[in-house]
């Protein structure tokens, strides 16, 4: 085709070479008559055309000569793209010639095998689509072998290949031994790939949501961290403070029942200065029913013995109280420097004042005395019957409460007893009600009937005191 295609000339070529030969062979009408005629001016203008046509017939010649060599290289190329392309066919074919020819021995290698050896079991199966549609499966299949014992071998497989699914069911049914599993179709490369992917995108994923994770957790701890230094902070300074408040109201307890303890003393001491009132205040009328120098004398002597008597039980009971003062100083110091103690400075301060008004009193009966003497014409420094100035000074200091209600300090006794009510009504607590209610009654000097009534009804539930 391309051989007929270069030996056939195209029409303008020859168009153009008939032209050339045609100027080549025109004789001019001048030449024809010979050169002695002269030509005229309408030869010379016809041969100045017949040049210029010449001249442009010339051009065409040579535009369709370069045309034709440009045609006759687009040829060239073509042939030899043409030949390539036949070439590649043929090696296309020859490719796929050998590869149907291979398949083909695989095929026909397998199924003697297959038809030899017993399967094992089936490892994989793959399933193959043609360009034309055709679906083809294949298994790789683990064959029996004499060597299975041998774990330095590697065993025996090949692939197999079933144009359907009844097929591979037939060949596994048919295996002898031990029934085999068919597995499922395993994945393409393109649907691998994808998968790849997709779990390479959900590990970063992943990745990224536990960095924030691991960082909000970091964070998270921190606070926490700190949370608990400031709750232990706290916790600590609270149980310290819980500390120095319970070392406080056990202080300040152990303060109110000494405070109690001095009470009930000063009370019992107040009774025997009574009672030792009383027996004076006897003593005292006896001695006036007695005269003469002898009764004199022996009554002297019998109150001497008395004085001296009730002066070392006076000393005994001084030293007891000086003790139980002695004892209590120390938690009479720790309560006034707290700043919890507040009850045991009042304490303190009520039995201040409550030393005030007693020497207060006992001066006032010391004058009461010094005129009685004074009265009745004795000297001022005589001993009297028995007792001395000092003796009736610290008998008289110690009966301060009888002197509440002849003395000018009634207003102040009644706001002591005021407080002490307050108090008691105002405490749970059962021991210190029992004193309260002993104070209470000493201060308003309960008989021994009114006690006995109260406590009557004590026992019957239906009095507040003892």
């Amino acid at each position: 085709m391309a051989d007929d295609g270069s030996n056939s000339a195209p029409p303008a070529a020859e168009e153009a070479a008939i032209a050339m030969t045609a100027t080549e062979t025109v004789v001019l009408p001048h030449e024809m008559e010979g050169e002695s005629t002269p030509p005229n001016s309408t030869t010379q203008d016809e041969v100045t055309k017949w040049k210029e046509r010449s001249a442009r017939l010339g051009a065409a010649v040579n535009q369709q000569k370069q045309r034709i060599q440009e045609l006759e290289e687009s040829d060239t190329k073509l042939k030899r793209l043409l030949n390539l392309a036949k070439r590649s066919i043929e090696n296309k074919d020859a490719t796929l010639q050998s590869m149907n020819q291979q398949m083909a021995d695989l095929k026909s290698a397998a199924k003697v095998r297959a038809k030899e050896r017993d399967p094992r079991r089936i490892v994989h199966k793959v399933k193959q689509v043609s360009h034309t549609g055709e679906e083809t499966l294949w298994c790789l299949v683990e064959y029996t072998s004499d060597d299975d014992g041998d774990d330095t071998k590697p065993p025996e497989s090949g692939w197999h290949a079933f144009k359907t699914d009844d097929e591979l069911r037939e060949y596994v049914r048919r295996a002898a031994g031990e029934p085999m599993r068919v597995p499922e179709l395993s994945l393409p490369p393109s649907d691998i790939q994808q998968m790849k992917q997709d779990l390479s995108d959900e590990l970063e994923r992943v990745q990224e949501e536990f960095r924030r994770y691991r960082v909000r957790s970091e964070i998270t701890r921190k606070q926490k961290e700190a949370e608990l230094k400031k709750i232990s902070a706290s916790a600590l300074a609270k149980q310290t403070e819980q500390l120095g408040g319970t070392d406080l109201t056990q202080e300040l307890q152990a303060a109110r029942l000494q405070v109690r303890r001095f009470s009930q003393l000063q009370t019992a001491a107040e009774e025997r200065e009574r009672e030792w009132h009383d027996k004076f205040d006897k003593l005292q009328r006896e001695y006036s029913k007695l005269s003469g120098a002898m009764g004199e004398t022996v009554l002297a002597m019998e109150w001497r013995e008395r004085y001296e008597q009730v002066v070392a039980e006076k000393a005994a009971m001084e030293a007891r109280l000086a003790e139980d003062a002695r004892g209590n100083g120390h938690g009479f110091n720790l309560g006034g420097d707290l700043d919890g103690g507040n009850d045991i400075a009042k304490l303190k301060m009520e039995f201040a004042l409550y030393r005030k008004r007693a020497m207060q009193v006992v001066e006032q009966k010391e004058r009461e005395l010094q005129l009685a003497r004074t009265s009745s014409h004795a000297p001022p420094n005589a001993p009297g019957p028995g007792f001395s100035s000092a003796g009736l000074r610290r008998m008289s200091s110690s009966n301060s409460l009888n002197g509440f209600e002849t003395s000018t300090h009634a207003p102040t006794t009644n706001e002591y007893l005021k407080n002490i009510v307050m108090k008691y009504m105002s405490t749970d607590q059962e021991e210190v009600k029992e004193h309260m209610e002993k104070a209470i009654a000493t201060v308003l000097n309960f008989t021994s009937v009114e006690l006995q009534h109260i406590q009557d009804k004590r026992k019957s539930h239906s009095g507040w005191l003892w």
